[in-house]
């Protein structure tokens, strides 16, 4: 019964370890990918040195990278957790092997004392021959001889229990030195947020002292916004007006109508329009979370990126219009069946209007600020004359 035990608990605990050990890969992963995306935060804000105008962009960008860095922090602090279970989990395991190596020891110097005290005084000779007939001589050596292999049997139990214990024990010193790596590295993490932090706190103090600049900027990037929408209001009434009922779905050829629909079936799995990227404004009417008094409305999302990005076509459709903003730089406009894509602040554009565009094929390339360095793409998504939050329909 105690052996079934011991094999039912071993078997509990390699499935149980297995398990742990799966999520501690997958939480692992994870704070790799966020640690990529941290990294890639420190490289943008490491293009804007040498920028002879701070900007509201850069605030942006490091409260994306905070951001980043606790959900970092969070990720090491789960995996020390998952790694602490295991470490558990193990001694358990082991208490459990040695509390079966005692039992074990126990009965085999029992039974060692037991043969030898019967060796002794001749008890094995005296049993043979007083066998009554061979028979029963021979199911008396039958007898002696299961004696003595269960005798072996649980010496060698005894030894690969041993063995187990040892292997065991080894794994549980390298989980618990995993376990203090992780509770170190947590502890820096710790210390390096804190530094971003101050670091963030002195651009504030900086632009704080010139709110009205950071007003003024907002105010053109609004303008900007509004000269897009009517750009693209123009388009999708256009194309409205082609229909008798007064929509461009009615009005799709049965190669849109498929495009359309394939564009809807792929919502939070579109690629996104720079390979590289992290989004510094996001889409919807909201307070600054530094500048209370700042009210920020996008009508898309802002995706900061290095300088001489590649922007590409989230999807295949066909170019609507390529038209420039004085001072604003390219705006692309791609048509998706009934869906629009609006990719704006483009440099040496590579298509023209009327031009069949497939997936990620390129549009241009991203403009980088002389004044800021910074390289910003600003980029929308309409259904028709609907708005929509782009990072619902992009890729994680």
């Amino acid at each position: 019964m105690k052996r079934a035990l011991i094999i039912i608990s071993c078997i509990f605990f390699l499935t149980n370890g297995m398990y742990a050990q799966n999520e501690v890969e997958r939480v692992r992963k994870m704070r790799e990918k966020t640690l990529k995306e941290i990294e890639y935060a420190n490289k943008l804000l490491e293009e804007t040195r040498g920028k002879t105008k701070a900007s509201l962009q850069e605030v942006n960008i490091i409260n994306q990278k905070l951001k980043k860095r606790q959900q970092y922090i969070s990720g090491l602090e789960t995996e020390t957790e998952l790694v602490g279970q295991t470490v558990a989990e193990y001694q358990s395991e082991i208490d459990k092997i040695q509390a079966e190596i005692n039992r074990l020891k126990s009965l085999y110097a029992e039974m060692l004392v037991k043969n030898y005290k019967s060796r002794w005084n001749n008890y094995y000779l005296m049993y043979f021959l007083a066998s009554d007939n061979m028979n029963q001589l021979y199911q008396r050596f039958r007898f002696i001889r299961i004696y003595y292999n269960y005798i072996e049997n649980q010496k060698v139990k005894l030894d690969i229990l041993k063995a187990d214990l040892s292997v065991k024990s080894n794994e549980l010193l390298e989980v618990k030195k995993q376990k203090d790596k992780l509770i170190q590295t947590t502890r820096k993490e710790y210390s390096v947020i804190q530094e971003e932090a101050a670091r963030k706190r002195n651009l504030l103090n900086s632009l704080k002292k010139k709110q009205k600049d950071i007003e003024r900027e907002i105010r053109d990037k609004e303008r900007t916004a509004k000269k897009l929408d009517y750009e693209i209001t123009k388009i999708i009434e256009a194309e409205r007006r082609k229909s008798s009922k007064g929509s461009i779905k009615a009005n799709l050829t049965p190669m849109d109508q498929i495009i359309s629909t394939d564009f809807e079936k792929n919502r939070g799995k579109l690629p996104w329009p720079t390979k590289e990227g992290i989004i510094s404004g996001k889409y919807g009417e909201h307070d600054h979370p530094d500048f209370k008094s700042v009210k920020i409305r996008n009508d898309g999302i802002y995706i900061s990126t290095t300088k001489g990005e590649p922007v590409r076509s989230i999807f295949k459709g066909v170019v609507s219009r390529v038209f420039s903003i004085p001072g604003e730089n390219y705006t692309v406009i791609i048509k998706h069946g009934n869906y629009f894509t609006l990719y704006h602040n483009l440099v040496d554009v590579t298509v023209k209007a009327g031009q069949h565009i497939e997936t990620k094929e390129v549009l241009g390339k991203v403009f980088t600020d002389n004044e800021t360095k910074e390289t910003t793409l600003y980029f929308q998504i309409w259904k028709e004359t609907e708005r929509n939050d782009p990072e619902l329909w992009l890729a994680n």
